[in-house]
């Protein structure tokens, strides 16, 4: 499996926010930082759509 880059970002999460993926990573049987990773591609391909 090829490996991604990312930019270096920085995301500042509140403790709800926190705490939500805490409960969608426990419900969905996945690791928080798999979660975090496709929350943060959503996000970027947001991003891209908005600018084009």
């Amino acid at each position: 499996m090829a490996t991604e880059q990312f930019q270096h970002a920085t995301f500042y999460l509140t403790k709800k926010q926190v705490n939500d993926i805490k409960e969608l990573a426990k419900t969905n049987q996945i690791s928080r930082s798999a979660l975090v990773r496709m929350i943060i591609r959503e996000y970027l391909a947001r991003q891209d759509e908005e600018k084009k």
